[in-house]
């Protein structure tokens, strides 16, 4: 029986990993900061088929014992947030990845996985950004320690005896997605939720299956893959006024507020500066996250089609499944 070992298992993606590759009859072992909790309905719960260990990937003593044994590691612990302090950033999101896969390396794994993101070409991309598209750390955290990442990765993989795959997820949605739909869901309820250039900002979409789907692909192609990037999105650009649309038509919003980018950029950023930190928590104010919904352009996904990957699971559909679990936790009104 293959062994699978997960970073940031107890996370939206990790989980979906794991859940996956134990559903096709491996090994899976998992950690992450903290074990599933029960008691948090907007969180995974424990699955008994996965091995959990409480740890950090960015500790070498926890990695090591992660991957003793692993055939296939997949990364995708992470600071995912907006902003924050860059030297977190920097240790969790740039160097981790590097750790991780020298470790998986050693202990004779022969494929690693690292979760990076589209956010590595920026804000301000050109439409149909492909791979190797230009990328811009665009002064944002998270952009920078993704790219970092990618470049500390570079020559590590021995192509046919250890592959090392990146993947570029676009926004993965999903349930249980906290940052693209559990918190805009939660917004809309508070009546704090707004549109940012409505008419042009789009959400690169990628449900959470369809992203599994890509890294088992990558893994099966095995050397042909290695040492390459790859976009995964649904490979539509939605605008954002009508992928959370949807959601708020199905709490009945009739009118949502809306503001140009222009404005809102510099708002948000007067706001911010002179607002309590519990108001600013709570309506999410920060310049940063507004760059983020400000974003007009699509990617390409034609490198990861080439493999044999298709995006099985349609917005149509991705969004009802989506719906039917956030009525199971109480954030959408029961049919």
């Amino acid at each position: 029986m293959p062994t699978i070992a997960v970073t940031g298992v107890s996370g939206f993606i990790g989980d979906a990993v794991a859940r996956r590759y134990a559903d096709g009859g491996w090994r899976v072992r998992g950690l992450d900061l903290r074990l599933p909790d029960p008691a948090d309905p907007l969180t995974p719960d424990a699955d008994p088929r996965i091995d959990y260990a409480v740890g950090s990937a960015t500790d070498p003593a926890d990695v090591a014992r992660l991957v003793e044994g692993a055939d296939v590691v997949v990364h995708t612990a992470a600071i995912v947030a907006e902003s924050g302090d860059w030297r977190d950033f920097d240790l969790v999101n740039a160097r981790s990845p590097r750790l991780v896969a020298l470790a998986a390396r050693d202990a004779g794994a022969s494929s690693f996985v690292h979760l990076s993101s589209v956010m590595v070409h920026g804000f301000d991309f050109p439409d149909g950004c492909p791979e190797d598209g230009p990328l811009d750390h665009a002064d944002n955290p998270y952009c920078a320690t993704k790219i970092r990442a990618e470049h500390l990765l570079r020559g590590i993989d021995e192509p046919g005896r250890f592959d090392v795959h990146v993947i570029r997820p676009g926004d993965v949605y999903g349930p249980m997605s906290i940052p693209w739909i559990v918190r805009p869901v939660q917004h809309m309820r508070d009546g704090t939720f707004l549109y940012v250039d409505p008419r042009h900002s789009v959400i690169n979409h990628v449900y959470v299956d369809n992203l599994v789907d890509a890294i088992e692909t990558v893994v099966a192609a095995g050397a042909s893959a290695s040492g390459r990037a790859f976009i995964a999105t649904d490979g539509h650009a939605t605008l954002t006024r009508d992928f959370y649309g949807w959601y708020a038509d199905q709490l009945g919003m009739g009118w949502v507020p809306e503001l140009p980018g222009w404005l809102a950029e510099p708002l948000v950023g007067a706001a911010a500066a002179v607002l309590p930190d519990r108001w600013r928590r709570r309506l999410d104010l920060d310049r940063q996250s507004i760059r983020y919904l400000r974003r007009r352009a699509a990617y390409s996904n034609a490198a990861l089609r080439e493999l044999g990957w298709t995006p099985g699971v349609p917005l149509t559909e991705g969004r009802e499944r989506t719906a039917a679990w956030l009525r199971s936790v109480g954030l959408l009104p029961s049919s």
